[in-house]
């Protein structure tokens, strides 16, 4: 029997075990950007390992605009293991319609962050995990995970750094999608009386460089969490208002002025 034969046979049998797990009806997790979810068939699948790459600290914001929307998809506990004390905000969180409820921060050294996130995977919750560390995982790691999230039926998103001058092949990839999320300039809004514009709505640059089974592709993507004003601008500063000043009386002050001046 050949490699290539072998190979195969390999391949079917992952498939029929997968088929015989209680899970193997694989759900999704949508984006919330129907471009997105319809290239992706619904969204990001569950049961699954999901690469965020974050080519520089002032970009993480857009990869967490990008990834929390996704995260209050799910109806189980969300895990956010870490090396370092997670710097989240809780009414960011709130805003982007995360329950802190949900939430449980976990906080490792380095060296049993992934055997961490292994033994969150391999639980019964349907929990989704967020593994963000310093180090690179090796490709025996990831599939560690792998094998975790399929048996489990959990979801994994890695939240890493890694800088565009690393070619996103020389990371191991062994997820089922691979992103690069990053801010992009956003449309200017005119409104009548204005004689300058005001900034628009924030805006990603979302760059899928791998799925599992499909292509790879890029969109500049709308985000509806910041609504415009739509409330005047007086009844918002209503409560500024000065306290109202029987007739004829003034305060000392502006009285004291008004005698210097003749009035």
């Amino acid at each position: 029997m050949t490699t290539d034969a072998v190979a195969r046979l390999r391949e079917q049998v992952r498939r029929l075990e997968r088929r015989s797990l209680p899970h193997s009806h694989t759900d999704t997790l949508p984006t919330g950007h129907s471009a997105v979810d319809d290239h992706l068939g619904g969204g990001l699948k569950t049961g699954s390992l999901h690469d965020f790459l974050i080519s520089d600290p002032l970009e993480i914001g857009a990869s967490l605009a990008m990834l929390l929307p996704i995260l209050k998809e799910g109806r189980g506990p969300i895990f956010w293991i870490s090396d370092t004390p997670a710097e989240l905000n809780a009414c960011g969180l709130h805003q982007s319609g995360v329950s802190l409820e949900r939430l449980v921060c976990i906080e490792t050294d380095p060296t049993s962050l992934l055997a961490v996130a292994e033994d969150v995977l391999r639980g019964p919750e349907r929990a989704l995990a967020v593994i963000t560390g310093s180090q690179v995982p090796t490709l025996k790691e990831i599939r560690r995970l792998n094998l975790a999230v399929e048996a489990s039926g959990n979801t994994g998103f890695f939240l890493r750094f890694a800088p565009l001058a690393r070619a996103p092949g020389k990371d191991p990839c062994a997820c089922a999608t691979r992103w690069r999320i990053l801010s992009h300039p956003s449309s200017p809004r005119f409104f009548p009386g204005l004689a300058m514009p005001l900034p628009g709505s924030r805006r990603l640059s979302a760059a899928l460089l791998r799925v599992r089974g499909g292509r790879p592709a890029h969109w500049i993507l709308d985000c509806t969490d910041h609504a415009p004003l739509s409330r005047s601008l007086d009844a918002l500063l209503a409560h500024r208002a000065p306290p109202a000043l029987p007739p004829g009386r003034l305060p000392a002050r502006q009285a004291a002025r008004c005698a210097r001046a003749g009035t």
